[in-house]
């Protein structure tokens, strides 16, 4: 143990309480009488170890100068604790705080969960609640507009939300059984889908009511119906019969709104100026002999006037002016000439203005009303459309006949008559076009009206000149000079050029068994009977071959020019009329036009006495 301590010296201190030794109670008191006896006056034992300890160079040290420096250390380190106070007061307080802080947290973390835990039971509820609510449910604004707002679009959106509750509560019904809330929903959806159709009532009823005011524009009512067409449809599903009775009361209505309106509009009509065509115009009628006529009356006022006149267009005059006429069928204006200024136009027209002008404004308010009459009332079938259309116009039909009638009753413009014949067959071919197919009986009994009246000028024509090939005034004429073909040839030849345009017109389609064909050859084989009859009265076989010849071949002539014009017209055609011409062509099987058969004709008699010339 002493080498032990002797190596660890000076850091190993003495042993006085001979705590090392196998007795270490034994030097207990050996080392307080030790201490006591000392001369260096040890005030412990902890300091007499202290100082056996100590480095005798530190002991020689100043006291006093460690005592200094100690007890500055000591105001400094008091110091320093003074200022560090208030932080370490902070960092407590912090400290406080943030546990306190750390105990929300905590808090609002449970309380997070608990909201997250409430909301998705929420989302779970709301998942399964949500359409059915939505299914069920009518909003208060749906109820209001549908009991007190405007019919307008939201009004019949309105409308159609309605439908889909039914068909909703109805699926429902049959799904999950008919329970309190939903025979209650369905009550009240009765309820709003009688105000509906009490609604829709009152509203066709005072839009019905606006036709009958004066000076009323029927489409803008017709637009305003439109923009809630579906309000029909819901009225038919829900209460037919009302809805039929409707329906019967817009017609009976309209069909008094049209006929005032026509009616208006044919008595401006009547103020048109139109040329009187008198029986001048005949061929072989001698102008000096014109004037068994009757002068111009008024449609809703026929008079008779016996009284003779002058003539107010001559033979060459009626004739120059045919080609020009055409202009009407080709014209692609297709508007009707206005009320106001047919009452105050000092232009004079052909009987076919007229015609044209009232059966363009008839052809124009039919489609219309007619595609109204489709597109609000739903009107599903030919046949109805047909009998709901004639329901509402048969007296403007009516009134479109005796017009009709008071234009060609006592004129002979047979070329007006024709003229309007065609007419008819264009408006067919625009109704058609137009895809309204409810004007054909009227214009079939248009036709009835005019292709009797047509023949019957063709008689008078015949007629005339077979007075004409009797006339020694003809006669007397043709024996001046037999070289020179007749006026009346001269005429014909223009009036055969006139009638085969009007015959080969492709829109139409003409075919052989057409009136106009049998009437063409009906005129045709007349002058031919009237020249032979007229050359009877030549004398000498020669002369009477030679006036026959110059006669035929000019006629002859004529159609020949106008068959080189026609297909000199066609080969600078588009290639959809070539096309057209093609399709009519393949239908014609190979036969001859009229133009044709009538040059091959008179090409025959041309050869015929053209042999002995």
């Amino acid at each position: 143990m002493e080498k032990l301590q002797k190596r660890l010296k000076p850091e190993w201190e003495p042993d006085y309480m001979n705590e090392l030794s196998d007795d270490p109670d034994s030097g207990v008191s050996k080392a307080f009488e030790a201490l006591k006896e000392s001369e260096k006056g040890y005030g412990s034992l902890q300091e007499m170890r202290f100082l056996q300890t100590v480095d005798d160079k530190l002991r020689k040290t100043e006291i006093t100068e460690n005592l200094v420096k100690l007890r500055r250390y000591q105001a400094i380190i008091k110091e320093s604790r003074q200022s560090l106070q208030p932080l370490a007061d902070y960092l407590v307080h912090f400290g406080s705080e943030l546990n306190k802080l750390s105990l929300e947290m905590e808090f609002l973390q449970k309380r997070s969960n608990s909201l997250n835990s409430n909301i998705e039971d929420k989302k779970l509820l709301d998942s399964k609640l949500t359409p059915l609510i939505n299914d069920l449910a009518i909003p208060p604004e749906v109820v209001r507009s549908i009991t007190d707002g405007p019919i307008d679009s939201r009004w019949v959106e309105n409308l159609h939300f309605i439908q889909e509750k039914r068909e909703i509560y109805k699926k429902y019904a049959e799904t999950v059984g008919v329970k309190t809330s939903l025979r209650d929903l369905s009550h009240l959806l009765d309820l709003l889908e009688l105000k509906c159709v009490e609604r829709i009532r009152n509203y066709l009823v005072s839009q019905i009511k606006r036709f009958r005011k004066p000076a009323v524009a029927s489409q803008v009512i017709q637009k305003e119906m439109l923009d809630s067409k579906e309000i029909f449809s819901f009225l038919l599903e829900h209460n037919k019969d009302l809805a039929t009775e409707l329906r019967k009361a817009y017609c009976h209505t309209m069909r008094w709104y049209y006929h005032q309106n026509f009616v208006k509009y044919m008595y401006s009509l009547e103020k048109l100026k139109l040329i009187q065509v008198d029986k001048n115009v005949l061929l072989g009628s001698l102008e000096e002999s014109s004037g068994n006529s009757t002068g111009a009356a008024s449609f809703f006022s026929r008079g008779y006037n016996s009284s003779s006149y002058t003539p107010e267009i001559t033979l060459n005059e009626y004739l120059i002016n045919i080609p020009k006429r055409f202009d009407l069928l080709t014209n692609e204006d297709q508007t009707a000439i206005l009320a106001q200024i047919a009452e105050t136009n000092n232009t004079k027209y052909w009987i076919e203005a007229g015609f044209k002008n009232f059966n363009q404004a008839l052809m124009d308010n039919v489609s219309t009303e007619y595609l109204f009459l489709n597109e609000f009332f739903e009107i599903s079938t030919l046949e109805e459309a047909t009998e709901v259309t004639k329901l509402v116009f048969s007296p403007v039909y009516q009134l479109g006949y005796n017009y009709t009638k008071y234009l060609i009753s006592d004129s002979y413009d047979w070329f007006g008559v024709l003229i309007m014949v065609r007419m008819c067959q264009s408006l067919e071919y625009e109704l058609q076009h137009r895809r309204v197919p409810v004007l054909e009986d009227y214009l079939n009994y248009q036709l009835i009206l005019l292709w009797p009246k047509f023949q019957s000028l063709i008689d008078h024509n015949m007629s005339t000149m077979k007075k004409a090939a009797s006339s020694s005034a003809v006669i007397k004429t043709m024996s001046k000079n037999i070289m020179i073909p007749l006026m009346m040839t001269q005429n014909f030849g223009m009036v055969l050029t006139n009638l085969i345009r009007l015959s080969s017109n492709l829109m139409f389609e003409i075919e052989t068994w057409e009136p106009l064909t049998n009437s063409v050859i009906r005129l045709s084989n007349e002058f031919e009977s009237c020249l032979i009859k007229l050359s009877a009265s030549l004398q000498g076989k020669k002369k009477q071959e030679i006036f026959l010849y110059n006669n035929f071949f000019l006629i002859y002539s004529i159609l020949s020019n106008e068959l080189e014009e026609e297909e000199s017209v066609r080969m600078k055609g588009t290639a959809e009329s070539l096309d057209q011409e093609k399709h009519v062509s393949d239908e014609m099987n190979g036969k001859k036009t009229l133009a044709e058969l009538e040059k091959d004709h008179f090409k025959k008699l041309v050869e015929a006495y053209g042999e002995t010339e």
